[in-house]
């Protein structure tokens, strides 16, 4: 990180970097799975197969952070973000010329392992061009990028499947990754050096516990993933819940038995550090489940064409885009502590009022509510992902950033489980399948009643996880945090 009050020459070059390669890989990412039945028709792939397709990535991507994240501590975290975006940028063009759609799949996967390079040594690149003092706003524009993918993805994705064809979602984003590759190796020779001391334990990768934890992490991946679609009773998903169960004790006598443990003891010695992850994993755990749920009552209810159902929920993405913006700003104007416990209220309320438009019936009060919940998220994740990286070790910044994402990732994906069990749980299987299909017609008085109930409840524990995550913020620290 910069010793000085200011950042490094060039850092504005450098943030830019990470900035156009965040977005382009949330917006690929969102652009394949808005044009997916494109993909689908045009390989003539089975369910089975387009699901494979989509999970590829993630799945990939699961597994490998962390690991990726000791390798760019131990080794060199410019050289990794680099390999990682080449890596990306080559893969990217050859996909679209898979002649089979396993050959894509693989593809996918490919690039799972390349974004996994690039996410675990973002924040650890930003930490060596910017300050503490002014890492929180760079912090906000590097999600920021998540978040304008998110909004940007869907629309230009469904534009180019239509008029240029599937393979120009991989085309089209090839030479913007190449743009910042180019500005990468050009900007990253202003960086600190990595510093190696020879015998330090920290020259040493942990492989047997880099290999568990991808096993355990991907697993876990697979089976959420897999549940919404074959069912959590599903045999499948249920033995592998098993074997990511039987891996928790495993990985824990290996990683007690190396020099240099990717899950390190001193990464939770200090308790602002979970307790950070904690909270962060609460209070943004409705982001994807809340703007889905919101989308599907659009449809399910309204009849609305899913076109119409994503423009009304546009509030939460660009409402996020404009939080993550500005974290930075308001923890300027207030304690980083007050601002985050600020952020995670507003967040509740925006909760709060989509809650409240069920018994009213009123689509303008989840709309505003969806707002409310983007804003306030927005700010909170860039002031709680600044928390969590400032608090590890310097030295271990990577990997600390890799757990971060690693969270955020299971926390949405629990808070998406969660909304699409509860949603349906008060509903016959009838009027449950005519909802899921866009069909109000379908729907009976009693149906209607059932699924109502549904977003009733799951509005409602949601805003109680996130309200839970806003108490532990009167978590005193430990005394070796304020040391």
């Amino acid at each position: 990180m910069s010793g000085t009050s200011r950042p490094l020459r060039g850092s504005g070059t450098v943030l830019a970097v990470v900035f156009i390669t965040t977005l382009m890989m949330s917006a690929g990412t969102n652009m394949l799975n808005i044009a997916a039945p494109a993909v689908t028709t045009a390989f003539q792939a089975s369910a089975v197969a387009a699901t494979v397709m989509l999970m590829a990535y993630s799945v990939m991507n699961t597994m490998l952070i962390i690991p990726a994240g000791q390798v760019a501590d131990v080794l060199d975290r410019r050289a990794v973000f680099l390999i990682g975006l080449a890596l990306y940028t080559v893969v990217t063009v050859l996909i679209g010329f898979s002649p089979t759609i396993v050959v894509l799949i693989m593809g996918r996967a490919i690039q799972g392992v390349a974004a996994a390079m690039l996410m675990s040594s973002a924040v650890s690149i930003l930490m060596l061009a910017f300050p503490p003092k002014k890492l929180t706003g760079a912090m906000g524009v590097y999600l920021a990028g998540f978040s304008l993918g998110q909004v940007t993805g869907p629309m230009i994705g469904g534009v180019i499947a239509t008029a240029l064809g599937w393979q120009w979602l991989f085309w089209a984003v090839a030479p913007v990754t190449l743009l910042a590759l180019l500005l990468g190796l050009w900007a990253f020779r202003g960086l600190p050096a990595p510093t190696r001391k020879p015998g330090s334990r920290r020259s040493q990768l942990d492989l047997p516990g880099s290999l568990l934890l991808a096993l355990l992490l991907g697993g876990a991946q697979m089976a959420l993933s897999l549940s919404g679609t074959l069912g959590l009773t599903s045999p499948v998903v249920l033995t592998i819940i098993v074997l990511v169960v039987v891996l928790i004790p495993v990985l824990r006598v290996v990683e007690r038995r190396v020099a240099n443990p990717v899950l390190h003891p001193e990464l939770f010695a200090r308790r602002d550090f979970p307790v950070a992850l904690l909270q962060g994993f609460l209070v943004m755990l409705p982001r994807v489940g809340a703007v889905t749920a919101v989308g599907l009552y659009f449809q399910g209810m309204h009849g609305d064409s899913a076109a119409v159902a994503a423009v009304k929920t546009v509030t939460f993405p660009v409402l996020l885009t404009v939080g993550s913006l500005t974290g930075g700003r308001v923890r300027n104007l207030l304690s980083n502590r007050t601002a985050t416990i600020v952020s995670a209220v507003v967040a509740a309320v925006g909760m709060a009022v989509m809650l409240l438009s069920v018994p009213l019936a009123s689509d303008l009060l989840v709309i505003i509510g969806l707002g409310i919940l983007g804003l306030g998220n927005g700010v909170f994740q860039t002031l709680n992902s600044s928390t969590i990286v400032t608090s590890a070790p310097k030295e271990r910044a990577s990997v600390v950033n890799a757990i971060r994402s690693t969270g955020q990732t299971f926390s949405t994906g629990i808070g998406l489980a969660l909304a699409m069990a509860l949603i349906l749980a008060f509903a016959a299987a009838d009027q449950g399948a005519a909802f899921m299909a866009g069909n109000p017609a379908g729907l009976s008085a009693d149906g209607r009643a059932a699924i109502d109930l549904g977003f009733s409840v799951t509005y409602a524990v949601m805003l109680v996880l996130m309200l839970t995550g806003v108490a532990l913020s009167w978590v005193r620290p430990s005394s070796a945090d304020q040391r």
